[in-house]
């Protein structure tokens, strides 16, 4: 039985929620999967098959998900990766928000080039106005993202399911 780490960080609990909807759709495929947040205390050695996943701040993921994808790299040694990324930049702007995705993903590989990245998503986020720190705030008065929960659990779950057959094969 194939067995898989969904790694993420989180600031709020979405990304969480994301990546435990990911870990129960593999263990729907027929997989050893266990959701858990990305710390230096995991151990790539015990596992087959890798999803990691972030919410997007600024162009980047929070520190603990990219750092956890680039120390660990090595250690990783070929085993396949999906990626995912959660952001809200892309309830307003599509485009804008895969391209801030797709920016983040190419540097990643830049700084790990021993990650096998079989596949990669972006997924919409739950956004709460009350979260944002004050000067966050600020910037959302001139381009305010929609309030409310824009995740696509549907999306979700094919993702996920798309992968368990990349970790099959």
């Amino acid at each position: 039985m194939t067995k898989v780490l969904v790694a993420f960080a989180t600031r709020f609990g979405s990304t969480r929620e994301i990546a435990s909807a990911i870990a129960a759709e593999l263990i729907s495929e027929g997989m050893d999967a266990t959701a858990a947040e990305a710390t230096s205390a995991l151990n790539p050695d015990d596992y087959d098959a890798f999803v990691i996943g972030s919410p997007l701040y600024g162009n980047k993921w929070m520190g603990a998900a990219g750092m956890f994808a680039a120390i660990t790299s090595e250690r990783i040694n070929g085993k396949p990766v999906a990626l995912f990324s959660i952001g809200t930049l892309s309830v307003g702007n599509e485009q804008a928000g895969q391209a801030e995705h797709d920016a983040f993903i190419g540097k990643l590989r830049e700084v790990a080039p021993k990650l096998n990245v079989v596949s990669d998503a972006l997924f919409t986020g739950y956004f709460d106005r009350a979260n944002l720190p004050w000067y966050l705030r600020i910037i959302d008065r001139f381009a305010p993202t929609p309030q409310g929960d824009h995740r696509n659990w549907p999306a979700i779950h094919a993702w996920a399911k798309s992968v368990a057959s990349k970790f099959n094969s």
